[in-house]
């Protein structure tokens, strides 16, 4: 990873802060650092940091803080909804998310079947983590907001959002102008995946009932997680 991630309540009044964990070993075994190295780091909601080691052993790493640094990347605003992906899915999906900076990232179980995989500790103990490792991958300092619905339905969450709503789909609007439109509005954007079996037929009314736009990214059928990738980086070629 090339910054390494702090929290802004871990460091003291002196701007120092003492690194034991997976940070410290990173700092010393993979960026093969040593005392008075100069490192990057990113703190979630402040942004871009040069540090200084001050000192170094087989056990720690300490830190002070010297600068602020530009702002490596602007972030996309843009909500993002899931149906709950196997779990090998879900830590590439949230490393995304991270390292994009998207506002938020929605999680639920649109069909029965998906809900065996709330158990993995993916969606539990280790979710925090995989968005951080988007954070440490580029630098970006947004940390998306991220909401595991575990028990709740999703056709109401649909009808309750203020914004716009765009559901990727192959058989949907093959338009560039739209996802143009999705940068350049004021409103409340949130992009849709489905399971990766398609919408039921049932659902896909409800989209039309609903008001709801779906939109096609190609002709092609992609695994969740290359259809985002293909998203983020159409979005943030269009923002930038």
């Amino acid at each position: 990873m090339n910054w390494v991630l702090i929290y802004e309540e871990e460091l003291n009044s002196n701007h120092l802060v003492q690194l034991t964990d997976e940070r410290h070993t990173h700092i010393r075994t993979i960026l093969k650092k040593d005392k008075e190295d100069k490192v990057q780091v990113v703190i979630p909601g402040s942004g871009n940091y040069l540090f200084q080691i001050q000192s170094i052993s087989d056990s720690s790493t300490t830190l002070e803080k010297l600068d602020s640094l530009p702002d490596v990347l602007s972030p996309l605003s843009i909500h993002t909804f899931f149906s709950l992906p196997r779990p090998q899915t879900g830590k590439k999906l949230l490393h995304l998310s991270g390292a994009y900076g998207v506002n938020s990232v929605y999680f639920y179980a649109t069909e029965s079947k998906n809900k065996e995989y709330w158990t993995s500790p993916v969606y539990s103990k280790d979710t925090l983590s995989y968005l951080e490792t988007g954070l440490c991958q580029t630098g970006n300092h947004r940390l998306p907001n991220l909401t595991l619905a575990k028990s709740l339905p999703w056709k109401p969450f649909f009808k309750s959002w203020k914004g716009k709503i765009f559901v990727l789909d192959r058989e949907g609007e093959d338009s560039p102008s739209i996802f143009l439109e999705s940068i350049k509005t004021e409103e409340e954007v949130l992009f849709v995946f489905g399971p990766e079996s398609g919408w039921k037929p049932e659902d896909i009314l409800f989209f039309k009932e609903s008001g709801i736009t779906m939109v096609s990214l190609g002709k092609i059928n992609l695994r969740t997680e290359f259809a985002y990738s293909a998203l983020l980086h159409l979005l943030f070629s269009i923002k930038n």
